[in-house]
């Protein structure tokens, strides 16, 4: 039986919030982890959270912990897609917008070969 708590009048997936965190307490990272649990529980909300996440204030550590968090998202979504190809990828496009959005490229996008001088 899958684990929640209640954080304000909230609930939340103990094993969502272990995804996001690493396994790690929320600590500091409150705020950033608890808005991206509560869009991943509904992904179709992204438009209307938009401008909470951009107003994100996120000091080093924590935002190398929320980037942390989204690649995480991202991982899980591909490794688990043929559960639920829906949820899943709905999931990872949400996980990469907002990766877009703060950090302005993705971490695991995929390259384009480079072409060494000369080969063909």
């Amino acid at each position: 039986m899958e684990m929640d708590i209640t954080i304000g009048d909230v609930r939340y997936s103990q094993a969502e919030l272990d995804l996001l965190t690493g396994g790690e307490p929320l600590g500091e990272r409150d705020e950033s982890i608890l808005l991206l649990a509560r869009v991943l529980k509904d992904p179709l909300r992204l438009p209307w959270l938009l401008k909470e996440f951009c107003q994100l204030k996120l000091g080093d550590e924590v935002r190398d912990d929320f980037r942390l968090a989204l690649i995480r998202v991202q991982i899980e979504s591909e490794m688990r897609m043929h559960e639920d190809i829906q949820r899943f990828q709905q999931r990872r496009y949400v996980a990469q917008v907002i990766e877009i959005l703060l950090f302005q490229d993705l971490l695991l996008a995929p390259r384009e070969g480079v072409e060494e001088e000369g080969e063909y």
